[in-house]
């Protein structure tokens, strides 16, 4: 099978199909998501957000920060602003005004032909743990990558 890079360009344009209220699966690519997400390997899903709702605890909201769109984990707000951290990142917390959120990660699609349904209770519970953890993330995604856990 070939594989085909698309640029954030790309995302653009699914952001659009979201806007329209139509749901978009797309492969995206990065790090930034491990070990939830493999990028250039899972498949996820994404839904429509509306602008009006509350965002449910942990979950991975779809958004454009600073001209790139992305999907990182909801860890709380700020104010008026959202905090967002990728799974795979250590520090780095974007601060996204609620109106900037396009879709949610409904679900993952794994090759061997799991589906995570990223709207249940226990994967966003396991969200919450992996954020708590967050010290010792670095040493933990070392191990996961070494032993190819997952």
């Amino acid at each position: 099978m070939r594989k085909l890079v698309v640029g954030n360009e790309f995302l653009a344009e699914a952001a659009e199909v979201l806007r329209q209220g139509k749901s978009v699966k797309a492969r995206i690519d990065g790090q930034s998501m491990y070990p939830f997400i493999r990028g250039g390997i899972d498949l996820v899903e994404l839904v429509p957000c509306d602008s009006d709702s509350e965002l449910p605890a942990w979950c991975c909201p779809f958004y454009c920060w600073q001209g790139r769109y992305m999907v990182h984990r909801y860890i709380g707000c700020n104010g008026n602003d959202c905090l967002m951290l990728g799974d795979g990142n250590l520090a780095r917390v974007e601060h996204v005004k609620r109106h900037e959120i396009i879709g949610l990660l409904r679900y993952i699609y794994y090759p061997d032909g799991r589906i995570q349904d990223c709207t249940d209770p226990r994967w966003l519970r396991l969200g919450a743990l992996w954020y708590k953890v967050r010290f010792i993330r670095r040493f933990l995604l070392l191990l996961i990558r070494l032993f190819h856990l997952r």
